[in-house]
């Protein structure tokens, strides 16, 4: 069908470019209550996403206009090229700068390996059911309510009027989970989503064990009493949102668009550092990352990118659009971001009192500003001599007022689309307790 659509696009005098994006994706899902399958579908879908690009000029100023619309492959020729006319009709009310499309390149991509790619979907997901309801007793007092699985093979086609043609194929699955335990007073659920391109028994088993445990101790918690002036230990997810400030000085269209002022060689840590620097670089590839691939949505070839050393800008990321504009080197668009690990390990951060927290109900980091928070669901107070799981309260702070004085742990760890340090410690934060 592709070939249609390319030999009609070449045969419109109304569309001056164009990129087409074909996605095949085969899925299955299984659904759980207990241990019982409740629910089970599977599909093969084929999506198709055409761009159509106008080049103009006004005042002497080259423009693009460009508008993004979906072919389905039922429809006929004559419904595709009125798809087409609108699109174009659309595209030519859209005034942005001029940029280049990608062009073909001679780099050879990688093979990235999943074991979803061999085989028998099916039986990889039972093999994944038998992993996680092995867990089921590892955890006295905590047990499994419900779960969900999902599993997708996508082979993607990106094509353009530039001479363009690349293909990939990615993997992703996901579990999500609702644990359950009871306590004197409450029977308490805690839900988590664990993302993942590849089988592994292992981190499945340890995934599942890791959130029985935090179940346990959320049955056993206490409310937040009222507490200043101590540590706040980040751990999880929310240390990976925690550098999501620094990840987006990096952005090209950030800095196009005035939102973020930050300049190469610019030091984005700020003031007189005597805690960890931040060091950091945007990768293609990370294992069991469902954002592994090495081009991005427009088919530029993806390298290794260092972005941040010491806290200090190296490279913004930029997509080719954003990389005429600012008049750079691309990079194109990634997502795996690797934070080196810092200069204590956990025995050592964790010593004196402090507050660590493992689950929130949303923690939050708006890039912007650098202001975070989020309301706590599970934590554990040390108090220097005892520790206490907790829930309730909240944490707020501002990245710019604690960057100074924070430390990561040497220990690393890994979730989808980040490697990096397992605890980062803080000071300044305001806790909200009962």
């Amino acid at each position: 069908m592709l070939k249609d659509i390319i030999k009609l696009l070449k045969n419109k005098t109304n569309v001056d470019e164009f990129k087409i994006t074909e996605t095949v994706t085969t899925s299955t899902e299984l659904f759980f209550i207990k241990d019982e399958l409740n629910l089970s579908r599977g599909k093969d879908v084929t999506h198709i996403n055409l761009t159509v690009y106008r080049n103009f000029e006004i005042e002497g100023k080259k423009l693009k206009g460009s508008s993004t619309t979906k072919i389905s492959p039922t429809m006929s020729i004559e419904e595709i090229s009125d798809k087409v006319d609108n699109a174009s009709l659309s595209a030519s009310f859209v005034n942005n700068e001029y940029y280049d499309l990608v062009e073909q390149t001679d780099d050879i991509p990688k093979e990235i390996k999943s074991k979803f790619s061999e085989g028998n979907v099916i039986e990889h997901i039972s093999n994944l059911v038998k992993d996680l309801f092995s867990e089921e007793n590892s955890v006295v007092g905590a047990s499994i309510n419900s779960c969900e699985f999902f599993i997708n093979q996508k082979h993607i086609r990106i094509v353009n009027s530039n001479g363009l043609d690349v293909e990939y194929k990615s993997y992703s699955g996901q579990i999500e989970l609702i644990t359950e335990a009871k306590s004197e007073t409450e029977e308490v659920e805690l839900f988590e989503v664990l993302d993942f391109s590849d089988y592994n028994t292992s981190w499945i088993k340890k995934s599942v064990k890791q959130a029985l445990i935090k179940t346990k101790l959320r049955a056993e918690a206490t409310p937040l009493k009222k507490i200043k002036d101590i540590p706040v230990i980040l751990t999880g997810e929310a240390v990976s949102t925690f550098f999501s400030y620094y990840a987006a000085k990096t952005s090209a269209q950030l800095v196009y668009q005035g939102i973020s002022q930050s300049k190469i060689g610019d030091m984005i840590q700020t003031g007189d550092i005597i805690g960890d620097k931040v060091t950091g670089s945007s990768i293609p590839e990370m294992e069991n990352s469902t954002y592994s691939r090495y081009y991005d949505s427009d088919g530029y070839f993806l390298k290794e990118v260092p972005m941040i050393k010491e806290g200090k800008l190296l490279r913004y990321l930029a997509n080719k659009r954003f990389a005429d504009y600012l008049n750079i080197e691309p990079t194109g668009a990634m997502r795996n971001i690797v934070i080196e690990g810092g200069s204590k390990s956990i025995q050592e951060l964790k010593k004196g009192p402090h507050l660590e927290l493992f689950n929130f109900s949303d923690f939050q980091m708006d890039v912007l500003t650098g202001n975070f928070g989020g309301e706590i669901r599970l934590g554990m107070y040390f108090d220097g001599e005892t520790s206490i799981p907790i829930t309730l309260g909240s944490i707020t702070g501002n990245a710019k007022k604690v960057e100074q004085e924070m430390y990561f742990s040497k220990k690393l760890q890994k979730l989808n689309g980040f490697i990096g340090p397992k605890i980062i410690k803080i000071k300044n934060v305001s806790m909200v307790g009962n």
